[in-house]
């Protein structure tokens, strides 16, 4: 899992437009995207990058994926293939809401992503059958209290944590407690983004 600093994220966003929400315990969620188009592992990360009641900045990462895993890959539950998250800045497209019947960040907006339909176990960024619109990949976890090894089933195209999995719920909770708003904004980044920033 890589941990950016607090200035590297705010560049990176700065650089490509992304607004910075700056408001207290208003959320920037972000995800930074390993480069790597080997699936299966936990090798991503999900920021939360907000002000505390002090004003402060606060960073806190989670290991997750923004990968589906490879048996979506092979298997998709969509004919045209398994379904992946475009990078880019998607403003209110989660809820606090249900994921198999648990609290999780449900998607309630639309996202652009890219179909891999080749049913190989190599993630295909670059596919030219891109889609938009909301397909439930919501942010969730994977297996609870332990961590996962593997992706395996728990992504078709989600978000999901693998380690820290109650304290970033508790973070969104809080901050539709205090902003009295339960609409969070996603960010998906590559890593090769904040590493040069």
């Amino acid at each position: 899992m890589y941990k950016p600093s607090i200035e590297q994220l705010k560049k990176v966003l700065t650089k490509k437009g992304y607004p910075i929400k700056t408001g207290e315990w208003e959320l920037n969620i972000i995800g930074i995207r390993n480069d790597n188009a080997k699936p299966n592992s936990f090798d991503d990360t999900i920021c939360v990058l907000f002000k505390d009641h002090y004003g402060d900045d606060t960073l806190i990462t989670f290991s997750c994926t923004t990968d589906a895993g490879i048996y979506w890959l092979l298997h998709p539950l969509n004919v045209d293939g398994c379904i992946i998250m475009k990078e880019g800045h998607y403003p209110d497209v989660y809820k606090v809401g249900l994921h198999r019947g648990y609290k999780a960040l449900e998607q309630c907006g639309k996202i652009h992503y890219v179909r891999d339909n080749n049913k190989d176990a190599v993630l295909d960024f670059d596919s030219k059958n891109e889609v938009f619109g909301n397909f439930k990949t919501n942010i969730h976890h994977a297996s609870m209290p332990e961590q996962s090894i593997s992706v395996d089933k728990w992504s078709a195209g989600c978000q999901v944590i693998n380690k820290g999995w109650l304290e970033f719920l508790e973070l969104c909770e809080k901050s539709v407690l205090v902003t009295e708003r339960n609409l969070f904004s996603y960010t998906l980044i590559n890593i090769r983004d904040v590493q040069y920033a």
